[in-house]
C-alpha cells in the first residue's frame, strides 16, 4: 500500500478528495471512511495501516492538532524516519493553521485557497518527489512600494471640502457598510475579505463607470436590494480612484446643496442610501447635482437605493399630477450599475476561496436561507431582535427562544410546526405572563419573530408546505442559533419545550439528535420516546442507544418488546445480560460453549474471568487461536509478570496491544523525569501510541477549573472527564449539575458518586437507573 489518509472528521472531505486522486493516478491508498468495515477494531486498524503503507499523509487542519488519533499516527510515521530521507510522512495543510513542533522541520505543503485543478497538482507533484522547478522564468523582482509595482505619487495639496476625508482613508463603516457577524478569534472593526463582485468588473460595471467619471464628472448609482452587499461594492471600487481624493459625506439635502460652489475637483460625494436625500419637500434636486457636476474639477456622485425604491421613483404618470417628478429628474442624472441579490457560479467560487482564509467568510457561507452578503450584514441585527423581546416582547422572546433551544438540541431538519412552539413557549413565560396572555399573544409573537430584517433574514422563516398560503412549519436562522447555543449553553431547557419535542417531531435523525441531547442530560423518559420514533423509522443508530438506555434502567420487559418485533440490537443485549449473568455465577462453562453469543461479547467476557483467575495457559491457547480479546489481556497479565515475553511480542509487530502496554510501562518508568524531556524522548522513538497516553496522564495532572474548562470547551474529551472528576473531588454538585445541563455527558457518574457519597445512595442509584426529570427532579421508575 502507497498511502494511509490520516485525518480527522472534520476533514473527511479533504480526506476522500486526496485519496481519490492519488487513486485516479495508479497510486493505492488506505482511509478510514473506505475502508474500515462495520466492527473493525479502530486501534488494531490503525496499527496495521501505519505499519503497511510506505507513507502517511497527515490532512494538516485546527482540528487534526487537536486530535489525540491523528497525533498518535503523524507521530509514528515521524519516529520511522526522524531525518525526513524516505519521507514516510507527507504533510497537507487543508486551512491557514500552525504546525506542531516537530511538523516545522518538514516542508508542507498547501491545498487550501487554490482551485480544484491547483491543487490537485500541488498534491501530484508533492507525492511524486519531483524538483519544482517552475516552468516559466519568475519575473524580475524590482522594488515597489504598491501592489500595482509603480511608486505612488505624492498627494496634490488642494483645499478642504468641509467634513471631507481623503478616499483613501475613507472608514467603510462611517460610510454606511452593515457591521458584520462576530466570530471569536477576529476583530470586529474590521471587514470581511471582499468577495469580487461580477459587476465590479463588467465592461460597464461599477469601476469602470467610476473610472469614466472620475476623468470628467460622473454619477454612479448602486441599485440592489437590502443587504446584497451595494455599499460594500461601492467602497471597494472607490480603490479605482487615487487615493489623495476627497470624499465628503453629507448628512441630508441641506448640506448636499451646501456643497455648491465649495467642492473643489477631485471629489467624491458619498450617498449611501440616497433615499434619505430624495425624500421630502426639501430633497435633493436635479440642479444641485448638476452644479456639483459642473465643479472646474471631476466630482464623481455615488449613490445606492433598493429596486423598489428605484422603480417607485422613476415610474411615469399615468396622468395627472407627477408627485415623483422631482425624484426622477435626479435618477436620470445617474449611470446605474444593478447588483444582484444571489451570487453568480463565478462568485461562489472567489467566496470559496476568500474563506479559506476568513473564518467570518466560512461562517457566512455554511448558513442557509440567505445570501452570503445578508448574511454577513444582517446577524447583529438578528442578536439585537431576540436580545430586545425578552423586556419588550416577552411572548416573541418565549416562542423564538423556544425554537432556538429545539434547534440547538437538535431538531435542525424538518420546520418546526406552529403548534410545537405554541406548546413549548409556555414555561419560558413567568406564571404572571401565562395567566396575562392577551388573545393572540402566540400570533403576535410569531409576526415579530418573523419580521425580515435589513430586507435579508429574520430570526423565524417560515417554511412553505406545499399549498398556497400555507405553512409548514419555521426554521431558525443559522447565526442566531449559533449565537444562542454558545449564550445558553448552561441554561436548563424547560419542560415545556421537550414535552412539545416529543410530542410533535416526527423526523427520524431529528429524533435521534433530540433523543442523544436527551440522554447526555441524564433525560431517560424523554430520550427513550424520541429513540423509539426514531428506532421505529429505520435508524440504526436510535435502535442501539435505546437497547442501552434501556439496559441501563434494566427494564428487561421493554428490551423483550422490541425483540420480539425483529429489533437485533434488543436481541444483542438480551444477549449481553445473558452473559454478564452467567458471569455473576461463574458459569463458564456454558460461556465457552457460546464463544459468538452477541458479537463476541461472551469471548471478551470469558477473557476477563481468565484474565482474573491468572489462567495464561487457556489465555495463551485462545489468543493463538485467533481470540483478540484474549491475546489484550494476556497482554496486561504479561506487563506484570513477563517483560521479556511483552517486548518480543511488541517488537514482533503481530500484537498491537503489546506496543501499547510497553508504551505505558515505558512512560511510567520515566515519570521522574519532567513532560517535556519525556516527550522529546517518545518523539525520537517514534511512538504515536505512548504521547496518546503521555496528552491524557497531561491531563490529568491539571487541577485549575478554568485550564480544564478551556480544553473541555475545545472539544479535549480527556479534559472534560478530568473536570468532572475534579469537580466531584472537590464536592460541587452546582457546578456538575450546570455541566450535565450543557450535555457532558462524562459527568453524570461523578455527579451520581458524589451523591453517593454525600449519603444519597439511594438517590445515586435512582439517578443512574432513571436519571432526571425535565424539572431537575431525580426521576424514579413511575415517570
Amino acid at each position: 500500500m502507497d498511502y494511509f489518509i490520516s485525518y480527522t472528521g472534520a476533514d473527511l472531505a479533504w480526506a476522500e478528495w486526496i485519496a481519490w486522486q492519488l487513486e485516479a493516478t495508479g497510486h493505492t491508498t488506505l482511509i478510514q471512511a473506505w475502508d474500515f468495515g462495520p466492527g473493525a477494531h479502530f486501534v488494531t486498524e490503525m496499527h496495521r495501516a501505519s505499519q503497511a503503507a510506505e507513507r502517511t499523509i497527515a490532512v494538516l487542519s485546527t482540528a487534526y492538532q487537536r486530535s489525540d488519533h491523528a497525533e498518535a499516527e503523524w507521530q509514528a510515521a515521524w519516529g520511522a524516519n526522524p531525518s525526513g530521507e524516505m519521507r514516510r510522512l507527507l504533510v497537507f495543510r487543508v486551512e491557514d493553521c500552525d504546525r506542531p513542533r516537530l511538523l516545522r522541520q518538514l516542508v508542507t505543503v498547501d491545498l487550501f485557497g487554490l482551485d480544484h485543478d491547483a491543487a490537485r497538482d500541488q498534491l501530484l507533484a508533492a507525492t511524486a518527489n519531483q524538483r519544482r522547478k517552475p516552468a516559466k522564468s519568475p519575473a524580475f523582482p524590482a522594488i515597489s512600494t504598491e501592489p500595482g509595482g509603480s511608486v505612488a505619487p505624492p498627494r496634490f495639496p488642494s483645499s478642504r471640502p468641509p467634513g471631507a476625508v481623503r478616499v483613501g482613508d475613507a472608514d467603510p463603516r462611517r460610510l454606511g457598510v452593515h457591521p458584520a457577524i462576530s466570530v471569536a478569534g477576529v476583530p470586529d472593526d474590521a471587514p470581511p475579505e471582499y468577495v469580487l463582485r461580477d459587476v465590479d468588473t463588467a465592461e460597464f460595471g461599477v469601476r469602470a463607470r467610476l473610472r469614466a467619471a472620475a476623468g470628467r464628472g460622473g454619477f454612479v448609482l448602486l441599485v440592489g436590494g437590502s443587504s446584497v452587499g451595494k455599499t460594500r461594492c461601492a467602497y471597494e471600487a472607490l480603490g479605482a480612484l487615487p487615493a489623495d481624493w476627497w470624499l465628503v459625506h453629507p448628512a441630508g439635502p441641506r448640506e448636499v446643496a451646501a456643497l455648491v460652489g465649495r467642492v473643489p475637483g477631485r471629489t467624491v460625494v458619498w450617498l449611501d442610501e440616497i433615499q434619505r436625500h430624495l425624500d421630502g419637500e426639501n430633497g435633493l434636486t436635479g440642479g444641485t447635482v448638476r452644479a456639483l457636476l459642473a465643479a472646474p474639477g471631476p466630482v464623481v456622485i455615488v449613490g445606492t437605493l433598493w429596486p423598489g425604491r428605484y422603480a417607485t421613483y422613476t415610474a411615469l404618470p399615468s396622468g395627472g399630477a407627477d408627485p415623483r417628478a422631482r425624484e426622477r429628474e435626479v435618477l436620470d442624472l445617474a449611470d446605474v450599475v444593478r447588483v444582484a441579490p444571489d451570487f453568480s457560479a463565478a462568485e461562489q467560487t472567489r467566496a470559496e476561496k476568500a474563506a479559506a482564509g476568513d473564518r467570518r467568510l466560512r461562517v457566512a457561507l455554511d448558513s442557509r436561507g440567505y445570501g452570503l452578503t445578508q448574511t454577513l450584514a444582517a446577524a447583529p441585527h438578528l442578536v439585537a431582535r431576540w436580545d430586545d423581546a425578552k423586556t419588550a416582547h416577552p411572548y416573541a422572546w418565549a416562542v423564538l427562544t423556544a425554537a432556538l433551544d429545539a434547534a440547538r438540541l437538535g431538531a435542525l431538519r424538518a420546520p418546526l410546526p406552529a403548534d410545537l412552539l405554541r406548546r413549548a413557549a409556555v414555561d419560558y413565560c413567568t406564571p404572571r405572563q401565562q395567566a396575562e396572555a392577551p388573545a393572540g399573544w402566540f400570533e403576535q409573537a410569531l409576526d415579530y419573530a418573523t419580521r425580515t430584517l435589513h430586507g435579508a433574514t429574520a430570526a423565524l422563516t417560515p417554511v412553505a408546505s406545499g399549498s398556497m398560503g400555507q405553512v409548514a412549519g419555521y426554521t431558525v436562522a443559522d447565526y442566531l442559533f449559533q449565537h444562542v447555543t454558545a449564550v445558553r449553553r448552561f441554561d436548563r431547557v424547560p419542560a415545556s419545550t421537550w414535552s412539545a419535542l416529543v410530542e410533535h417531531v416526527n423526523d427520524a435523525a431529528d429524533c435521534t439528535r433530540l433523543a442523544d441531547s436527551a440522554l447526555a442530560r441524564l433525560l431517560y423518559g424523554i430520550a427513550i420516546p424520541l429513540y423509539r420514533t426514531a428506532a421505529d423509522a429505520g435508524d440504526i443508530h436510535a435502535s442501539a442507544r435505546l437497547a442501552d438506555v434501556l439496559a441501563e434502567r434494566r427494564d428487561l420487559d421493554g428490551l423483550r418488546r422490541r425483540a420480539d418485533t425483529g429489533d437485533s440490537f434488543a436481541a444483542h443485549t438480551l444477549d449481553r445480560l445473558f452473559v454478564d449473568d452467567l458471569v455473576e455465577r461463574g458459569d463458564l462453562d456454558e460461556l465457552r460453549r457460546r464463544p459468538h453469543l452477541d458479537l463476541g461479547y461472551a469471548m471478551r467476557r470469558l477473557a476477563d474471568v481468565l484474565a482474573e483467575r491468572g489462567d495464561l495457559d487457556e489465555l495463551r491457547r485462545r489468543a493463538d487461536t485467533g481470540d483478540p480479546f484474549a491475546a489484550q489481556q494476556l497482554t496486561d497479565v504479561l506487563a506484570e509478570e513477563d517483560f521479556d515475553e511483552l517486548c518480543r511480542q511488541a517488537r514482533s509487530g503481530n500484537n498491537p496491544y503489546a506496543a501499547m502496554s510497553l508504551a505505558k510501562i515505558n512512560i511510567d518508568h520515566y515519570d521522574r523525569y519532567d513532560d517535556d524531556t519525556l516527550r522529546a524522548f517518545i518523539e525520537g522513538m517514534g511512538d504515536g501510541h505512548a504521547l496518546l497516553l503521555l496528552r491524557r496522564r497531561t491531563i490529568n495532572r491539571i487541577d485549575d477549573l478554568d485550564e480544564l474548562r478551556r480544553w473541555t470547551d475545545d472539544g479535549n474529551t480527556y479534559a472534560a472527564q478530568r473536570l468532572a472528576d475534579v469537580l466531584a473531588e472537590r464536592g460541587d454538585l452546582d457546578e456538575l449539575r450546570r455541566w450535565v445541563d450543557a450535555g457532558y455527558l462524562y459527568v453524570g457518574e461523578r455527579l451520581a458518586s458524589l451523591l453517593a457519597k454525600r449519603g444519597g445512595s439511594v438517590e445515586a442509584d435512582r439517578l443512574r437507573r432513571f436519571g432526571f426529570n425535565p424539572d431537575g427532579s431525580i426521576a424514579s421508575g413511575s415517570q
